[in-house]
């Protein structure tokens, strides 16, 4: 990541922190009463009964987790990214995810939120101005890249994500009717 890219990224994790500690009550918890919805591909859609609303998970051999969502209201979306074997450092850390060119940064946390097992990571949360926009980088696109700038980099396959993303919808309109 270039020098205008790491700056851009501190600002955005600047800017996203508040909003991560407004919103802990919309994302996923290891509490949370979640059940398996479909399965689309290699992603699994999840029904998160506590929040009304569904999400969509993938995780590989290699022990990273990808879980994809939006909030019940649909002001919010998220992604949350975690890996077994890391250590986050104690406080809050950038997690910077680049997809179809587009830098998209939240903040991370040594206690995690959605993920179960030796899982550490964080979520970026998208608002109303820019969650659009990221679902169409999701849809374009073959891959996306998480932790750009870290010795742990990610690659995650985006195959069937834009139907997994329909699904997901599907399933939260379905739980909210119920």
């Amino acid at each position: 990541m270039n020098m205008t890219t790491k700056t851009i990224a501190i600002f955005l994790l600047c800017a996203a922190t508040p909003a991560l500690a407004a919103d802990q009550d919309v994302l996923p918890l290891n509490s949370d009463e979640i059940a398996q919805y479909r399965n689309v591909g290699e992603w699994v859609v999840h029904e998160n009964r506590t929040r009304g609303s569904c999400f969509i998970s993938r995780s590989d051999a290699e022990g990273h987790l990808v879980q994809i969502g939006l909030t019940n209201d649909n002001n919010y979306g998220y992604i949350g990214i975690f890996q077994r074997g890391i250590e986050l450092e104690e406080g809050t850390n950038a997690v910077a995810i680049l997809v179809n060119g587009n830098l998209y940064v939240g903040a991370s946390k040594a206690v995690v939120h959605g993920a179960s097992g030796d899982y550490q990571g964080g979520y970026v949360i998208a608002n109303d101005e820019n969650k659009k926009q990221l679902r169409l980088d999701l849809e374009k696109q073959k891959e996306m890249i998480v932790f750009p700038d870290k010795p742990f980099t990610v690659t995650v396959n985006l195959d069937h994500v834009r139907n997994a993303i329909y699904e997901a919808r599907e399933c939260t309109t379905k739980l909210q009717g119920s």
